[in-house]
């Protein structure tokens, strides 16, 4: 067993999501391998239901098989969790997965976007003269930049200051409450690093049995 693993599998991380699934985890705190039959017997669930979750947990790579063991016409399989600590690390799990979380999350803004677009072309095709209104009214932006790292936390540093100057601004007379929605997010992962290899998990020549 691992001592630490980090998250950055979308389908591990809606397990972590799911309480039976939680459960299942915090049950091996002990460190003890156990079945499927034994984990649904200590949290008092169904065994059916509960082996649909431990499947689920393999299959992530959250748990792992660890033990075969045969009793009589019964075979009997041990699971552990992949490590003695789990834990999520959002900024690699968004880095690595950026292409399909972008694709999530800005679709209903694509769509919102589309909307607007085409209802204030309806209105401004009409005889009524809302471009003004408009103006005064929304204000909405997407745009795709390419950006190195440092010109990102510059862009980021720019927008928050401008944006501290106005959050200073008092509710009186002659203000409107507006709403601001503003996210930078990577499309893509980013490239590799030269020379940057990947870690391995070795104990030097030390096994445990």
């Amino acid at each position: 067993m691992k001592e630490f693993f980090n998250v950055t599998d979308p389908e591990a991380l809606k397990s972590l999501a799911i309480p039976e699934r939680v459960k299942i985890l915090e049950l091996f705190e002990d460190l003890e391998p156990r079945t499927a039959k034994q984990i649904a017997t200590e949290l008092g669930e169904n065994a059916a239901r509960l082996h649909y979750h431990v499947k689920e947990l393999v299959r992530v790579g959250l748990l792992e098989q660890v033990d075969t063991r045969v009793k009589g016409s019964i075979v009997e399989k041990y699971y552990q969790p992949i490590a003695k600590v789990i834990q999520v690390k959002l900024r690699v799990m968004i880095e690595e997965n950026a292409q399909q979380i972008s694709d999530i999350l800005f679709s209903p803004l694509r769509t919102t976007e589309q909307d607007l677009v085409r209802t204030l072309n309806r209105f401004v095709s009409s005889d009524i003269d809302v471009r003004k209104e408009y103006h005064d009214t929304f204000a909405y932006n997407v745009s795709e930049l390419y950006l190195t790292t440092d010109e990102r936390n510059e862009m980021v540093e720019e927008v928050n200051a401008i944006i501290r100057k106005y959050k200073e601004n008092k509710n009186t007379d002659g203000r409107r409450k507006f709403k601001h929605f503003n996210i930078l997010f990577p499309m893509v992962p980013p490239d590799p690093v030269e020379g940057d290899e990947d870690f391995e998990d070795i104990d030097n020549g030390t096994e445990e049995a």
